[in-house]
């Protein structure tokens, strides 16, 4: 990874232009971990309104290998589901030697720095698996509101990005927006008791109005292979993950975020979770 030292932080900007004190500020946290540094860096100084910068993609190994190295469970989580937040956004595609679009403006980096810079991105989350894996008995004992940025988490270690993003906007699990791509129209998805309703204006600015059923997905309890992650096969590794991190309210209403509907306002069949993602 880009050592703390090199010259290259100084050509690397970030939200608010060139951050030249930001190998300082990791340099820091590396010594003794601190959320309120941590903070700091990452939603600061990193990272803005769903974007990332050229220096995200330099400081995202070193605070994988605070994640990855660190004695505090919880403190680890937190590292890495922050992270996931951030690796989410990432649109580029995962291939070696390549230059990430956030560089597109950088005149000051040789392509052969930013490649280098982009391969221990890369490097570093290939730890992802592992770290998720390791920490996911720490994240079972935690409150369940909090663990759906883990299963985000879980999603971005497999690249599994459109994913995770449901889970980071959604993170509360209380309502969704679909979008129909037959009509245009903007769907409210909302929990009803153990299941999901959908209407066609939002329910909390117009209470009386008719809902539209969803039929859940008829597998109710999917079994996954474990070891194949793939967006086809989303519904039965995340209701495996769900279950391992004892997510119960998730998991009953899972079978209808996976299930089907019809738009309220075109009538046309959706499948609820892909039209979730085309609302994003």
């Amino acid at each position: 990874m880009l050592t703390l030292d090199d010259r290259a932080w100084q050509f690397l900007s970030g939200p608010y232009g060139i951050d030249e004190n930001l190998p300082e500020a990791i340099a820091e946290l590396k010594a003794g971990y601190s959320k309120e540094l941590l903070d700091d860096i990452i939603w600061e100084r990193i990272y803005h309104q769903n974007t990332l910068y050229e220096n995200t993609f330099a400081a995202i190994p070193h605070l994988l290998e605070l994640a990855a190295n660190g004695t505090d469970a919880e403190a680890q989580a937190d590292i890495l589901c922050s992270l996931a937040v951030l690796i989410a956004e990432d649109a580029n595609e995962p291939t070696p030697d390549t230059i990430p679009a956030e560089y597109a403006d950088n005149a000051d980096l040789a392509p052969e720095q930013v490649r280098g810079i982009y391969n221990d991105y890369l490097k570093a989350l290939a730890q992802l698996p592992a770290l998720c894996a390791a920490l996911l008995p720490t994240v079972r004992l935690q409150a369940e509101d909090g663990k759906n940025y883990f299963l985000a988490a879980m999603a971005v270690a497999y690249g599994q990005r459109a994913f995770a993003r449901v889970f980071i906007r959604y993170y509360e699990g209380e309502e969704y927006i679909a979008h129909c791509e037959c009509c245009g129209t903007d769907i409210f998805v909302w929990p009803k008791e153990d299941r999901l309703v959908c209407f066609r204006e939002d329910p909390v600015f117009k209470k009386e109005q008719e809902e539209t059923p969803v039929t859940p997905h008829p597998d109710q309890a999917p079994a996954w292979d474990g070891i194949t992650i793939t967006e086809a096969n989303s519904y039965a590794w995340g209701y495996h993950f769900l279950s391992q991190l004892n997510m119960p309210a998730l998991k009953t209403r899972w079978p209808f975020l996976f299930g089907t509907a019809r738009c309220p306002g075109c009538g046309e069949q959706l499948d609820i979770f892909e039209s979730i993602l085309a609302g994003m």
